[in-house]
Order: C-alpha cells, then structure tokens, then sequence
C-alpha cells in the first residue's frame, strides 16, 4: 500500500487548453540563452558577436565560480549579444544552422564523483541543478544533503512528465544512478498519489514519495518542506526528470542533449500539443499558426510563475511549458454585479464556485486595484507552509534580514508564494518581494 503525505491548503485551478498527448518536432531559426534566467549569477562572456558554436561550445561563465558554464544549445552564429541598461546582458542570440554539430566530449566508463561533477561543468548540463536555499545553481563544491525530484507538477495545464519519458526510461535510470554519486544522501522521487506512475515505481536508486493535495504539491519547495526540511546551514539539491534523463543521455551515449519536451497550452491555442524543441529556441512561428486570435499574451512558464514573451521571444531555460491566454485590461458593463458563471475566483463572490469542474478561459485583466496589506487568514488557505506568510512579506518589505531568517525564508523561492499573489485582496506582487528578499539574504550570507 502506498504510503502518502498529505497536503491540504492549496487549490487546483482547472483552465481550458491543456495539451493533448502528442509531440511535434519544432526547429527554430534562433535560439538565446538569457543569463537572468539564472538567479545570482553574474556572466562573463567568452565569445563575442559573428563567432561559430557549436552544440556545447561555452557562451559565458560565471565571474564567482568560472568552471559553471553555459554552452550554446545549437549550432550556428552568434547573432546578437543583447544589452540592457548599464551594458547588462540580456540575452545572447544564436542563429541555427540546423547542422547540430557538436563539441567532443570524452566521459569515463565508470566515473567517480569529481569526474561526474567535471563532465557536467564541461558539457553545461551543470546549470539544470539548483540548490536549496535560494533556488541558485548548484555550487560544484558543495555536497547537498538530499536531492529532491518531483515526478510532477501540479500547477495549471502543466507538464506530464510520463507521456514525455516514456520512452527514456534507460535514460531516466542511467541519469539517477550518475546523480545518486553527487551526494551520501537520499535520492526522493516524489509522485502524486493515486496516479499511474508505473514507468517510475520499478527504479532503483531512490526513495518514493507519494503526495496528495492541491496544487502547490508539485512544487519542489512543498516537497522538500514535508518530507525533510531544510535546517539552519544545509543545503540540497533538486532538478526534474527530463532534466534526468538529459543527464543519463550524455552519459550512456556519450553526446550532449539539449532537447526538451514542452506542453504548448492555454485557452488561445486552437491544438494544443507536445513540442520538442532546443533550449531557448523562439516558437513564434507555432504559436502564429495556432493562436484564435491576435490580442494574446504569451506566458514562458505557467500563469502563476512563468514570464511574459513576445511573439519573437524565447523559452526560458528552466521553464516546462508555454502558455497563451487572452490580453486583458477591457472594462466590463457591471463587471462586480454580474453573476461570473464563467469568471474564476478563490472566494464565492461569483456564482462559478457551483461548478467545481469547470474549466475557466482566464485573462490578464488585473480584477481589482492595489491597496495596502489587507490582515487577514486568506493566505494561510494555499499557503502549505510552517511559516507565516504575512509576518515573513513584512520583513522582506522593511529588510530586516535576521527576522526574514527567523521566518523561514531559506525554505522558499518566489514560486511558493504564487498563490499567494493570485489570490491576495490587495493584489501585492509577492513574488517579487520574496525574490529581493532573498537577493539581500544571498548579499549578507
């Protein structure tokens, strides 16, 4: 009988567009990585515009810890480096040749820790790893006390990680039993309970978790919380399983894979289906096949976390899914007094609470307008945390840094608290404030 944790403040946001099971293979014309996709890093180029990569030829370092590199994803020229203020850069643009070269890469039959932690490093798979706390990438000096895998993701129209593993799963084990050198801890694979994981349960080097509750019970953060909490001075890891078996592919095959998996949804998307793509590839072209109409907005990521793009824009190194939904900002005629049979809300001020199973087409209208703090137990209701989720915002907005310790920051990142946002009376950014928060804890550690 499966053994369950059990999480009940959360809440499941049923949308229209989920991706349907099946995978189209995409080539884009270009490719970025975006050096703010990686939290606390600071990029020192090592290429510059009009130079030739290949797949895993090193785009820039990080200028604390040199040996953390990101490679480039395709073959082809460096287009464009792209600059923001005060020379920062924002992104850098590869056009591909669709040769997919690659640079060599020689990998030990039976490697030791420091030649798995090498291979990584050299290849650029490193950067898939992050570290709790503060969400960054994986210091290579470090030993974690427990890596973390979540076998699922609960947030809106998300990723099934078994329809995009199914046929990796010598890939999936050869990456765990690399990964399980990494540390002299667990491995924990958490599931949803009551699922069909069947493709997971036979694997050896791990131990299995089943979850069940609400969303956020996919997130990595809600896992880590209850099954081994992290204390005062340790640290863990955590990465997902496609990120897995790019890892046991380099290792079994001996190349360097950057493909991925990703749901195209929402309720603006005509077929919404798998695509498989490179990292940071510019999906525009899919997306101006299929969307129903133009006034969109196109979200990397999931709509509580995820990160608005253009029509030109490219995925987010980390993120598994994009989604499209309808652009906002039109008034409504007695918007409030309506009934809102086809608006959702976390409260029972529309009539829609009646129809639990009802997939919502939402918008980025902002319903409502901002205001101070509001005091008051909505928070605690998706909130899945030991923590007070009140006490801890007020202490990132005044920066008291040793309160913000007290409260339990190191435990979360700006994904746990977006529910939170979503539902917040006031309509308070509390992602943002929980990532300056952190950024001034990383300054003063």
């Amino acid at each position: 009988m499966q053994s369950k944790i059990t999480i009940k403040r959360g809440i499941n946001i049923r949308l229209a567009g989920k991706a349907e099971m099946t995978l189209r293979s995409f080539e884009s014309d270009f490719h970025a990585i975006i050096p703010t996709d990686f939290l606390f890093l600071s990029p020192k180029l090592l290429i510059k515009e009009g130079d030739s990569v290949k797949i895993g030829t090193p785009l820039f370092c990080d200028k604390e810890q040199e040996s953390i590199r990101l490679v480039a994803p395709v073959s082809g020229i460096i287009t464009e480096i792209r600059r923001g203020e005060k020379r920062r850069i924002e992104a850098i643009i590869i056009q591909n040749n669709k040769l997919y070269e690659a640079e060599e890469i020689q990998i030990s039959a039976e490697p030791k820790r420091e030649e798995i932690v090498d291979t990584l490093l050299r290849s650029g798979l490193w950067p898939m790893i992050r570290r709790r706390p503060f969400d960054s990438i994986a210091n290579p000096r470090e030993k974690p006390r427990d890596i973390f895998i979540s076998g699922f993701d609960s947030a809106p129209l998300a990723t099934d990680f078994r329809f995009i593993i199914q046929d990796k799963q010598k890939e999936f084990q050869k990456g765990l039993s690399i990964i399980r050198q990494l540390t002299e801890g667990k491995i924990y694979l958490s599931l949803s309970y009551g699922e069909d994981y069947s493709i997971f349960e036979n694997i050896e080097h791990i131990e299995l978790r089943y979850i069940k509750g609400p969303h956020p019970a996919g997130n990595i953060g809600t896992q880590i919380h209850h099954i081994a909490p992290i204390k005062k001075g340790e640290v863990v890891w955590h990465l997902d399983p496609w990120q897995v078996t790019r890892i046991g592919h380099l290792f079994l095959h001996q190349q360097i894979e950057f493909t991925k998996r990703i749901p195209l949804c929402g309720s603006e998307i005509q077929k919404p289906q798998y695509l498989e793509i490179r990292d940071g590839a510019s999906i525009g072209k899919v997306i101006r096949e299929t969307i129903r109409q133009e006034h969109v907005r196109i979200i990397s990521g999931n709509i509580l976390t995820g990160q608005k793009i253009t029509s030109e824009g490219f995925v987010g190194f980390y993120d598994r899914q994009v989604t499209v939904i309808a652009e906002g900002g039109q008034r409504e005629l007695l918007g409030w007094l309506l009934p809102g049979i086809n608006k959702w809300s976390f409260s029972h001020t529309f009539l829609s609470f009646l129809f639990p199973k009802k997939e919502y087409k939402p918008n980025t209208s902002l319903q409502g307008g901002r205001r101070t703090l509001m005091m008051n137990d909505v928070y605690d209701h998706v909130f899945p945390f030991d923590i007070l989720p009140v006490e801890l915002y007020k202490a990132c907005r005044i920066k008291d840094a040793a309160l913000m310790e007290k409260l339990g920051l190191y435990e979360i990142t700006p994904e746990d608290v977006a529910l939170c946002e979503l539902i917040c009376p006031s309509k308070i950014e509390w992602q943002q404030v929980i990532r300056e928060g952190l950024e001034q804890l990383y300054k003063e550690r």
